[in-house]
């Protein structure tokens, strides 16, 4: 029972974050981008590992660097057009994550929950309704979620 207290705050608590997040100026949000990225203006430094994962995980997947909830350039542009099909064939859009029920589980469900509303976000950015979005996140049993699925959200239009 406080298990389930514990992850409706944290729930709320992303809700009301995610809110504020995308309420930032864009002056502010591109400083802080410019902020967090090496290299080159515009550009995010290149982790191989991360690139890979993006390649073998599919088109409608949006992969994360482990501990991390910033979309990737290449999922951006996954997210981009997975929002011009919607837009056009105005189904519903499931945005799904999932953790382990590891020793940590109240962290991982709560990295979990900034992913699908970092996700959202970007979807709501390129012209997806929030009224056609749905977010879940299912918690595994242990050692039922592959290595190449935990830093892994999945979006599907039905």
């Amino acid at each position: 029972m406080v298990a389930v207290a514990v992850l409706v705050v944290i729930a709320i608590a992303g809700i009301v974050l995610a809110s504020l997040r995308s309420r930032t100026p864009p002056a502010v949000a591109a400083a802080a981008s410019d902020a967090t990225h090496a290299g080159a203006p515009g550009m995010t430094p290149v982790d191989p590992a991360l690139a890979a994962a993006e390649t073998a995980a599919g088109p409608n997947a949006v992969v994360f660097a482990p501990a991390s909830d910033e979309i990737s350039d290449t999922s951006e542009a996954k997210l981009e057009r997975i929002a011009e099909t919607a837009k056009k064939n105005k189904p519903m859009v499931v945005i799904a994550g999932r953790v382990e029920a590891r020793p940590d589980r109240v962290e991982q469900m709560a990295l979990a929950q900034k992913r699908v509303i970092a996700v959202r976000s970007a979807l709501e950015q390129h012209g997806v309704p929030l009224a056609t979005m749905q977010v879940e996140i299912s918690e595994m049993p242990l050692g039922t979620v592959a290595a190449n699925e935990a830093n892994r959200v999945d979006v599907a239009l039905r």
